[in-house]
């Protein structure tokens, strides 16, 4: 074998392989998920602990729960992110302390308590009450306002705290069975109040036992705990199943001390829950769990998505949006169809009677938009007759703008072509630099302008029927990245002789936004002229998810029309297939879900803001970390080029035909995604990691 070649066994030997693995597979998944190979799937990590759970069910007496991520949850990222909300309340509100410091010292004063306690007994376990004595003194305030400082706290909780609607359901169950039930925890609560918190989220705790780690000064983490409370109610722990979602706590340890242990996973994904910076943040980042985790069996994939990661990254510019729009000034907000629907419901979801500037959608694509502004000659305007992310007949350059090429064969082959046929890629600089060649001819360009104007006519009705062109300032809504549209609309208005006071509004933008803007301005949330970086390149990285999260069941528009006195939109035909349909339905629904859900919210914890850093960590997290779902789910979906065009490939997919080296290297270097595709859960993707290992890449 030559160096750096690589050989792929014959197929009897890969099949082999392969039915060897499948059966190991196979044997592995059935241990710890019973009956999930017959039905093809892969167990999800929820999955395997209900099917321990209801392995262990019959043979035990007592069933005991973990409370805090289990039997209940905080609609917050992270435990510490309780205390971002103490400034709030009474008596933190009149002492004028900044909800981000406040935070800060409650956590140093718990850390303060619980050194005392295991100086002066050996035990860290703390109450609430010691833990506030300690932030009185951080905060010089007398020791009389300790009581009212730890009423506080348990407000919040209360109101931050819902039941898991699963492990509730796993609870009655066990009460109506008449098996014993224990809930313990570790934690600062003593018993009295989780009592209180339990049933507030909806537990009848009749003969129910409850144990706090700060009552007993001992916990489950120190392996005391649970066999304290066995031992006291003379059971023998292998009649004990345990369930609670600490790895060491309430698996591990428990397991080693003959405890029936399932580790339930909502930990599974902490890796991206870092302590919120603000309140809004932490509410925003906790709803987006709970949405995504909480319920089982699990919403639909695409829902879980709108809910996790659209649903937190569009309300956070929704909010951010109407506070420019009214410091900005702004008479009236359009929002750009196709990408700015999903937008304008959002934001209308959010802030509901608070949204006070007039705003509507407004029929729009860079097709309709650019060739209307064509004459103008600009820079930002012409570059879009080369924009190309498929291969393309070159003729389609040209039709897509309403040319038509049935008259320029000779110009085609003049310029090295052909025919219009030829096929040009993206990465193609010579058939790039022949391109550029034949839109430079005069004919092509008389043929580009005379269709021009003739838009334009039609363009500048329309922007005139829904007053874009009214006297006041007009905001443009949108996705973002270089604000073509922005741009073609300013042209326009020039070639008309008109000059629109408009400012635009976006998801994002890249530096090139300033080139063109013709004295209008922009503003992007996420990132503005492609800063920050670390914002913008987790979303530049997978441009087309963003487009495919704000992408409407619409066809693109190609231009308007007259009908009678008005002129109406003219679209193209829907371009996805019916299963991506269904998953931008999803998408859209738990979407809006987790907007209603925000909303709601903020009349209680009165979050006006959500930073743009919170607002984008769950898509930066998917785009760069994925799941094996999320690498397939999204890898799946189809993007095309826009720009009247429907010519689509896969995000992130492997080809149909048997996988070979040069298919493999193929699929890779034409993924948009490459992370995810890598990422996914099939043979294919196991050879390609291994091929890109073994060549060192």
């Amino acid at each position: 074998m030559t160096a750096g070649a690589l050989r792929f066994p014959p197929a009897a030997a890969r099949t082999a392989l392969y039915d060897s693995a499948q059966r190991l597979y196979d044997a592995i998944a059935d241990a710890e998920a019973p009956g999930f190979t017959i039905e093809g799937t892969v167990p999800t990590p929820n999955e395997t602990a209900r099917h321990a759970i209801e392995l262990a069910w019959p043979h035990v007496k007592v069933v005991s729960f973990d409370i805090f991520d289990t039997l209940v949850v905080r609609k917050v990222a992270s435990p510490r992110d309780v205390f971002l909300h103490l400034a709030t309340p009474m008596p933190f509100s009149s002492w004028g302390i900044d909800a981000l410091m406040l935070a800060q010292h409650r956590y140093e004063a718990e850390q303060t308590a619980r050194q005392r306690g295991f100086a002066a007994r050996r035990s860290g376990e703390v109450t609430l009450h010691e833990i506030h004595e300690a932030l009185a003194e951080r905060l010089a305030r007398p020791a009389s306002d300790v009581p009212a400082m730890v009423a506080a706290e348990r407000l919040l909780e209360r109101a931050l705290c819902v039941a898991h609607p699963y492990l509730r359901t796993q609870f009655a169950r066990a009460v109506r069975e008449g098996k014993t039930v224990w809930c313990v925890s570790d934690t600062y609560h003593e018993a009295s109040f989780l009592r209180d918190l339990l049933e507030s989220c909806g537990y009848a705790l009749d003969g129910v036992t409850v144990v706090s780690s700060a009552d007993l000064r001992m916990s489950k983490g120190e392996g005391r705990l649970l066999r304290h409370v066995a031992s006291a109610a003379k059971v023998d722990p292998s009649q004990v199943l345990h369930i609670g979602d600490h790895s060491m706590a309430d698996f591990t340890i428990p397991a080693q001390q003959g405890f029936l242990a399932v580790l339930h996973p909502w930990a599974a994904s902490r890796h991206d829950e870092t302590p919120a910076a603000q309140p809004g943040d932490s509410v925003a980042l906790g709803l987006a769990q709970i949405g995504s985790r909480a319920v089982e069996p699990a919403f639909p994939f695409w829902w879980r998505f709108g809910y996790s990661v659209a649903g937190p990254m569009l309300s956070a510019f929704a909010l951010w949006l109407q506070e420019r729009l009214i410091a900005d000034g702004i008479d009236r907000a359009y929002f750009l169809l196709r990408d700015g629907e999903i937008i304008l419901d959002v934001y209308r979801a959010v802030l509901g009677d608070a949204a006070h500037t007039q705003v509507s959608l407004l029929e729009s694509s860079r097709r309709a938009f650019v060739l209307p502004a064509m004459e103008s000659a600009r820079g930002s305007i012409t570059s879009q007759l080369l924009a190309c992310e498929n291969p393309v007949p070159v003729r389609e350059f040209l039709e897509r703008f309403g040319v038509g090429t049935k008259e320029l064969g000779g110009a085609f082959r003049a310029c090295g072509f052909t025919s219009g046929d030829d096929m040009l890629s993206p990465r193609d600089t010579v058939g790039g630099e022949k391109l550029q060649k034949l839109l430079g001819r005069e004919d092509v360009m008389q043929a580009f302008v005379a269709r021009s104007r003739a838009e334009r006519v039609l363009l500048w009705r329309y922007l005139q029927q829904e007053r874009v062109t009214a006297p006041g300032r007009v905001a443009l809504v949108d996705i973002g990245w270089n604000g073509t549209i922005q741009k073609a609309l300013m042209a326009v208005g020039a070639l008309q002789k008109r000059k629109l006071d408009v400012h635009g509004y976006y998801l994002g933008t890249l530096p090139r936004i300033v080139q063109d803007l013709d004295g209008s301005q922009s503003t992007g949330f996420y990132f503005d002229a492609g800063t920050p970086l670390d914002l913008a390149r987790p979303m530049m990285e997978l441009v087309q998810l963003a487009e495919f999260i704000c992408t409407t069941q619409r066809g693109s528009l190609h231009g308007f029309r007259s009908s009678g006195n008005d002129v109406v939109p003219v679209h193209g035909a829907v371009d996805h297939g019916t299963g991506q349909r269904e998953a931008l339905a999803q998408l859209r629904e738990g979407t809006l879900s987790f907007a209603r859900g925000l909303a709601a919210e903020r009349t209680v914890f009165g979050a006006q803001a959500i930073s743009p850093e919170a607002g984008l960590r769950h898509f930066a997290r998917t785009v760069t970390k994925p799941t094996a779902e999320e690498a397939q789910c999204i890898g799946d979906i189809r993007h095309g080029d826009g720009l009247g065009t429907d010519r689509l490939r896969a995000l992130a997919a492997f080809g149909d035909a048997p996988a070979t080296r040069e298919s493999l290297i193929a699929d890779y270097n034409r993924a948009y995604w490459r992370t995810g595709l890598l990422a996914r859960r099939e043979p294919a993707a196991l050879a390609l990691r291994t091929l890109l290992w073994m060549r060192g890449a």
